[in-house]
């Protein structure tokens, strides 16, 4: 039988200091909890393909900066860990 939604855990930010540093990804998306595991050889070197030409062409056009793999809090039920992240100035 499913919770009602009011009946359910919400996770927060808080939450995330209480889980070991295992090697699993923990992410809170609008108070629920998400475990992956790191992620793959594979996906880094996409990453990376992915992150080296946007690098290049911030730096060069000095419009913004790329972060690889940062962790974001948008609020206390919302912290993840996206790929990358471009900002721009």
């Amino acid at each position: 039988m499913n919770q009602p939604i009011s009946e359910r855990v919400r996770w927060t930010t808080a939450d995330l200091e209480l889980f070991p540093d295992n090697g699993n990804r923990y992410e809170i998306i609008d108070g629920e909890l998400f475990v992956t595991r790191a992620p793959h050889w594979n996906h880094q070197k996409v990453c990376v393909r992915i992150i080296t030409p946007l690098d290049s062409w911030s730096q060069a056009t000095s419009l913004g900066q790329v972060v690889p793999a940062p962790g974001i809090i948008f609020g206390e039920n919302d912290n993840v860990i996206p790929d990358a992240v471009w900002a721009s100035n």
